[in-house]
């Protein structure tokens, strides 16, 4: 996710933008060599089969769901969790916003948003579950028999799902649906146990395990709709009682790491072709369409080139009402639709490349973003810097260095009270503008740093040996400690250590 005061930004690049000279990137892809057209299924650890039916004047969603979920552990589960995310929407003053931004996130005023469950069956028969968890985030299914290494097993569930008039990841505004975060979805078992964390209010407070999804969705036919995954097939259908034609919708995803979608009855499409991907915006009119399509064809040539190659066949960037500046999706990435309105067009490539950058350090490289947000922010905003490099050049990426990391970090020193450490969980956060300054600021420091001490060449290479041994899982810092050890021959824990843990404070770009 991208935060940023908007007008600070606008301001900035501004003045940077004049003195641009713009350029093309052209060379030969490195790294992972996968194609869009690759068989990705088998990297998903759970296949997911979803039918949803929206039912606008209830702002209402009636889905079936099917899970076939694997034990990929060497442990026995007598008890498997979900997330139930939108329960967290269900009391204005447990929403998972800070109490600073409710207003923004509820323009209109609050209205709940929640989750009901109304059967689960595992194998065709009915189980034991509860909810449970701060807000009745979590769903627990008592199996009647210990799942064992391997095995898989049919879970099923009938629920509804009530959207919030909320300008956030899940909710709506004036002009879109958004539905992220939306469905019980799996949650993560590692070596620390069950990852059964709430819905914070700082950072992206998510962790999942990449899946295969199924999807049909069931839409009053006005609604255009952007999605993760490839849209498969389509078909117009009566409406209830004949008063209204719905359009079905049958998508496919594979190997991505959550699913979501927005939906708008105003939404124009721009569509090109980069590299073998589709990139698709979808904008309202008078809106930057234009711009939105070239900075996102630039961000995965130029990602492409710097990582390795993005395996899926389409890419979407979406105007939409959310309030907070841009959060990532597989395939799919929210932008504050006044972002695109023209009047903040340099903000538009700023936000839209952060977003993009997450597709690798979030999307096919997964972490821990409760307990690990810096390993994806981090690495993501200074892949940011890396993409005016290439774009623009070294003089202008520097500019967007000094201005927009090393500023804001140390606009928020204080705000942190000594505790400069970047490699803290999203909880031991007071609020997001301590989040943004170490996590995104000083945390995209960090690899300037390294990137000074072991040269262009190498740090490239170690994004790339990252990415190629680790994409498609959950990733840790010992994994991108292990990539540079690899690619210099050193070891680099030393310095991981010091910044990680707040041994370096700095004034400027400088250590103290």
């Amino acid at each position: 996710m991208k935060k940023k005061a908007l007008k600070n930004i606008a301001l900035i690049l501004l003045v940077i933008i004049l003195g641009i000279g713009v350029c093309e990137i052209y060379g030969q892809l490195n790294g992972y060599s996968q194609t869009s057209e690759g068989d990705l299924s088998q990297y998903g650890v759970h296949h997911y089969k979803i039918n949803a039916r929206f039912l606008e004047e209830k702002n209402l969603l009636q889905v079936q769901q099917e899970v076939f979920y694997e034990n990929k552990y060497e442990k026995e589960f007598d008890t498997i969790y979900f997330h139930l995310y939108p329960n967290a929407f269900q009391e204005e003053k447990k929403a998972p916003f800070p109490e600073d931004e409710i207003e923004q996130a509820y323009p209109s005023g609050f209205e709940p948003g929640y989750i009901k469950i109304e059967k689960v069956k595992v194998e065709g028969k009915d189980i034991k579950s509860r909810i449970e968890g701060q807000d009745d985030t979590i769903l627990a299914l008592s199996l009647k028999q210990p799942l064992k290494p391997n095995e898989k097993i049919t879970i099923e569930f009938e629920y509804q799902v009530k959207v919030p008039p909320c300008v956030s990841r899940f909710g709506y505004g004036e002009n879109t649906y958004n539905f992220g975060n939306w469905y019980p979805i799996a949650s993560v078992y590692d070596e620390s146990g069950w990852n059964l964390e709430p819905y914070y209010a700082i950072g992206d407070p998510f962790y999942s395990e990449v899946g295969n999804y199924e999807v049909t969705l069931q839409l009053p036919k006005k609604y255009e709709l952007a999605t993760t995954g490839n849209i498969k097939k389509t078909d117009t259908v009566e409406g209830s009682k004949g008063e209204e034609e719905e359009k079905i919708w049958k998508i496919e995803a594979q190997g991505v790491r959550d699913f979501a979608w927005v939906i708008s009855d105003d939404f124009q499409v721009k569509t090109a072709d980069t590299d073998g991907t589709q990139i698709k915006v979808y904008y309202l009119e008078g809106q930057e369409g234009n711009k939105a399509l070239e900075v996102a064809k630039n961000n995965i040539k130029i990602f492409n080139k710097l990582f390795g190659k993005y395996p899926y066949q389409q890419f979407s960037v979406v105007s939409n009402d959310f309030y907070i500046g841009g959060m990532e999706y597989p395939n799919l990435v929210y932008i504050d639709q006044n972002i695109f309105s023209g009047k903040y067009n340099i903000a538009l490539e700023y936000i839209i490349t952060h977003e993009t950058a997450h597709q690798w350090w979030y999307g096919m490289i997964g972490n821990d973003e409760v307990d690990q947000p810096w390993l994806d922010e981090a690495l993501t905003e200074y892949s940011t810097m890396l993409y005016y490099r290439e774009r623009y050049g070294e003089k202008t990426m520097m500019t967007m260095f000094n201005e927009m990391i090393v500023n804001d970090y140390v606009r928020t020193k204080a705000l942190v009270q000594g505790d400069e450490r970047i490699a803290k969980s999203v909880k031991e956060f007071e609020n997001n503008r301590a989040y943004s300054g170490i996590v995104y600021g000083k945390g995209a420091m960090m690899f300037y740093e390294l990137e000074e001490k072991v040269g262009k060449e190498n740090f490239q290479k170690i994004l790339q040996h990252y990415f190629k041994e680790n994409r498609f899982t959950n990733a840790t810092e010992k994994d991108i400690q292990d990539a540079t050890r690899s690619v210099t021959g050193k070891d680099y824990q030393e310095f991981f250590d010091q910044w990680l843990n707040g041994k370096i404070h700095l004034k400027g770009n400088q250590a103290a």
